[in-house]
């Protein structure tokens, strides 16, 4: 396992309205820390789309707390579409972003006006973690936010940052080892149970859902990965043809201290490609680099890196 990275850096979201969400991503849930912003980006990731032509926006903030960054993704060409016109718990990929609050029964009544409430305030308790309070939301474009509240989360003001992304799989144990093994999530925060089972009805759209989950970190930080498998109602698979910037979650992406080794690394292991390590853009004195490859289910994790500019 290459030991350079850390957990997860940034999330990926395409979106229909860019102006709606903007406002409230970076209004209402109050991401105001900003990381990049692009207004118009031609042609800079031909291997992901397999065509030559494309031209997409956006903007990357947190919350002041820190934690992991929303990504933004408004796609004019090719034109996108939904991957999902009903997005649930369960579909396969990344399915949720997790968000810490001071309280979820005093969010609840804070934000009711504010925010699309999916479920009502409920209790979990995983292993070697604990107990802790969870609601379920919706954006405006109906991707899936829970917001968690409880002593393991120190969060000083309303908001304590994005904590964790849920990624849906159709194998647990398979999707855990690549994880843990190529990705570098390798602490087992909570190990596999099924303590959500009946938990998240309201937002599988059946009654009884039966899922496992584990929650893994890695050691040098970064935002945590919740991988579960929904097994009753099994979770839906991707949509054929489904491109990046299409309408919802498109990405996990972590953190890496040099591309090339990554790189090299993931290439000795013999994953899947989806792009090369490239420049995406120039920083003051550094540039940001990328690569995707695909997890088993076909997801694509991004890395990214600050390298020094070639002299």
């Amino acid at each position: 396992m290459y030991k350079g990275v850390k957990g997860a850096q940034h999330v990926g979201m395409g979106v229909r309205d860019y102006g709606a969400m903007k406002e409230f991503y970076g209004k209402t849930l109050e991401m105001t820390k900003p990381y990049a912003e692009f207004p118009e980006v031609w042609n800079a990731m031909v291997e992901v789309f397999r065509t030559s032509y494309h031209k997409f926006a956006g903007v990357m903030f947190a919350q002041e707390a820190g934690g992991i960054i929303v990504e933004l993704i408004s796609m004019s060409i090719p034109v996108p579409r939904p991957i999902r016109k009903v997005k649930r718990y369960g579909d396969i990929g990344v399915n949720k972003i997790v968000i810490a609050v001071s309280d979820v029964e005093k969010f609840c009544k804070d934000y009711g006006n504010r925010v699309n409430f999916a479920s009502k305030p409920k209790s979990v308790s995983l292993p070697a973690w604990g107990e802790y309070r969870f609601v379920y939301a919706r954006d405006p474009e109906g991707n899936l936010i829970e917001f968690v509240s409880g002593p393991k989360f120190q969060v000083k003001d309303q908001f304590g940052g994005v904590r964790w992304l849920g990624i849906s799989v159709t194998d647990l144990e398979r999707s855990m080892e690549f994880y843990q093994k190529y990705v570098g999530f390798d602490t087992v925060v909570a190990k596999p149970h099924d303590n959500y089972s009946g938990q998240v009805d309201e937002v599988s759209g059946a009654p009884g859902t039966k899922v496992r989950s584990c929650l893994l970190a890695n050691s040098r930080g970064g935002g945590m990965l919740e991988l579960y498998e929904c097994l009753k109602p099994r979770g839906r698979s991707i949509p054929l043809n489904t491109y990046w910037g299409d309408f919802g979650y498109l990405e996990i992406s972590i953190e890496a201290d040099d591309i090339h080794e990554m790189g090299n690394h993931c290439k000795k292991e013999g994953l899947d490609f989806l792009h090369n390590p490239c420049v995406a853009f120039e920083l003051e004195d550094k540039e940001l680099w990328f690569m995707y490859i695909k997890d088993p289910d076909g997801i694509p994790v991004e890395t990214v890196a600050e390298m020094p500019k070639a002299r």
